[in-house]
């Protein structure tokens, strides 16, 4: 028992600030980096893959009849930058809203830092002004924030910006945007497996250690501790699954595992999902607001 408890105690102490390492990614000035595109980002995980997988959906069906688009943004915490700054390198880096129109919002929620800022770019200013963001996120995410429902913020508030674009009586999407949607789950998909990366690498280290001194009952327990390890950590049994299994198979080939990892995970800084394409005319500069929870 004790041996399991300290087995237990180390992949914890392995995995969890390898796990974390991607939402921590940051330039040599300190500053978080851009992530890949996408319609929800959330390297931290903060959202049940479920429910970003939903708010995904969301904004491509939105965009397909609107034309406009809507990009979310889920970090830990942009300090020492001031996420008003975080959100504008962003904009400028996605360029998300159509070309010649220039009808993109983007959604930056700081966990940690209990921050949120909606950032509008030039076309959109009249019919989302700053009071109305900060409005947005004092009455849409605040009370759902507060109590970590995050999902339920972004989806009210989401709902709240729908009809404010979609009164402003922009161009209609074309429905291309629909041709994305096939992709969410195939994305979602990949993106969940690649999160278990770093407690596969975890487990692997630690099973090749304990099958030294306990055979095979050393790569069970290494297994059986991911598995507990990534249900606990991202509320999915199944993922636990699979990535317990995935230690248990490779085990015995620790290092070209390890290799092959490396080679899958990369830098993470070129990984994109899915089908969400950047319309190429946002324009943010200034438009939005920022507020706490």
């Amino acid at each position: 028992m004790r041996w399991w408890i300290a087995s237990l105690a180390l992949l914890f102490a392995i995995a969890l600030p390898a796990a974390r390492a991607a939402d921590a990614a940051r330039g040599a000035d300190g500053l978080l980096l851009v992530p890949p595109l996408a319609r929800v980002s959330d390297p931290g995980g903060f959202l049940a893959p479920a429910d970003r997988a939903a708010l995904e959906s969301k904004l491509a069906a939105f965009e397909a009849t609107h034309g406009s688009q809507i990009a979310i943004v889920m970090v830990a915490s942009t300090k020492p930058e001031p996420i008003e700054d975080f959100a504008h390198r962003v904009g400028d880096a996605w360029k998300i809203g159509r070309r010649g129109i220039g009808d993109g919002v983007l959604i930056v929620v700081a966990v940690q830092d209990r921050t949120a800022r909606i950032d509008v770019a030039r076309r959109l200013e009249g019919a989302i002004p700053d009071v109305t963001a900060r409005r947005l996120i004092r009455d849409q995410m605040a009370p759902h924030f507060a109590s970590k429902d995050y999902a339920g913020g972004l989806t009210a508030t989401l709902d709240a910006l729908f009809g404010l674009i979609a009164a402003e009586g922009l161009a209609p999407g074309t429905g291309d945007a629909a041709r994305g949607d096939r992709q969410h789950s195939a994305a979602d998909g990949e993106s969940a497996i690649r999160s278990l990366i770093p407690f596969i690498i975890a487990g692997v280290l630690l099973g090749a250690l304990l099958r030294r001194l306990f055979g095979v009952l050393g790569t069970l327990l290494a297994a059986g501790g991911v598995v507990a390890i990534v249900a606990f950590v991202m509320s999915s049994l199944l993922l636990g699954a699979v990535a317990g299994l995935v230690v248990f198979v490779l085990t015995p080939f620790g290092g070209p595992m390890m290799m092959a990892t490396q080679v899958l995970g990369g830098r993470g800084g070129g990984f994109s999902l899915g089908g969400f394409r950047s319309g190429g005319g946002g324009d943010f500069s200034g438009g939005g607001a920022s507020g706490n929870w």
